[in-house]
């Protein structure tokens, strides 16, 4: 058994255990079967990265103290980095801690990091060595058709998932403009009803019925406008999406940094259709 076969196995394995994980721990708190991962499909890459690296790097760690610190420590570097990168890039919050002591700016706390330390004991000492006991009974060339058949198919669904995530994103800032101009237009047609009055007061002698005229059908236009501009908005944040659901039905702390307001909108909304199925 080469090495790279060996750690791709345990990395689709420990995803799947994860996912497993995640959603009997959302069975247990919320009452139902949740699809917690961050992928359609049944696996967790931050589990099966997570196991990968304490396999690798803590093969030769004997000493269960030891195994349990290194653990709390590659777990949680792992956690803050994922959390990280995808507020940097995405301009997103996936998940915080800050409701919970001793945490470093939301993204890792104690707590949690104890039961990654826990999580890592048991997979190295229990866990891990029946796992290659039973890849180890899968013939090799099986076992890479296997492989590369899990591979495509975590690639597409890593695709359609980020295709997902950015139309979602993309969904609030679109929602983030609609809302700006709806409030630049009730503005324009406040403004401007104010200063057709002062105009209308000082040519009240002379009956201007130009300066009605115009008042009225600049009033026109932006009420005109305005309804266009609330009914794209309406249907816009109305628009059901089954990967949109499922993402914010599996993190449902998960915020945009960039369109704050206008995302939680959109989530407002979609999870009363979630609930009304």
């Amino acid at each position: 058994m080469t090495e790279l076969y060996k750690y791709v196995w345990l990395f689709y394995i420990y995803a799947f255990l994860g996912w497993v994980l995640e959603v009997a721990f959302s069975a247990i708190k919320k009452g139902e079967l949740i699809n917690r991962g961050f992928l359609n499909g049944a696996w967790c890459p931050i589990y099966g990265a997570g196991a990968v690296l304490i396999c690798f790097f803590l093969d030769p760690v004997e000493n269960i103290y030891l195994l349990f610190l290194t653990s709390v420590f590659i777990t949680s570097l792992l956690e803050l980095l994922t959390g990280f990168v995808l507020e940097k890039v995405y301009k997103t919050k996936w998940w915080n801690y800050s409701d919970r002591k001793l945490n470093f700016k939301g993204y890792i706390c104690l707590e949690i990091s104890i039961v990654w330390g826990v999580l890592g004991v048991v997979l190295k000492k229990v866990v891990n060595p029946m796992i290659l006991i039973l890849v180890g009974l899968v013939p090799f060339a099986l076992g890479v058709f296997i492989l590369c058949v899990l591979t495509g198919l975590f690639v597409c669904d890593l695709i359609i998932t980020l295709l997902a995530l950015n139309n979602m994103l993309s969904r609030a800032e679109k929602l983030d403009k609609l809302a700006k101009e709806m409030r630049a237009v009730s503005d324009d047609l406040s403004e401007v009803v104010f200063e057709k009055a002062s105009e209308l007061e000082k040519v009240r002698k002379e009956q201007s019925e130009k300066v009605k005229e115009t008042e009225k059908k600049v009033k026109e236009r932006n009420e005109k406008r305005l309804a266009e501009l609330k009914e794209k908005y309406n249907r816009l944040v109305e628009e059901r999406i089954y990967t949109h659901t499922r993402l914010l039905k599996a993190f449902p702390e998960l915020k945009s940094i960039e369109h704050q307001n206008q995302f939680e909108e959109l989530k407002k909304r979609l999870t009363i259709k979630m609930k009304k199925g």
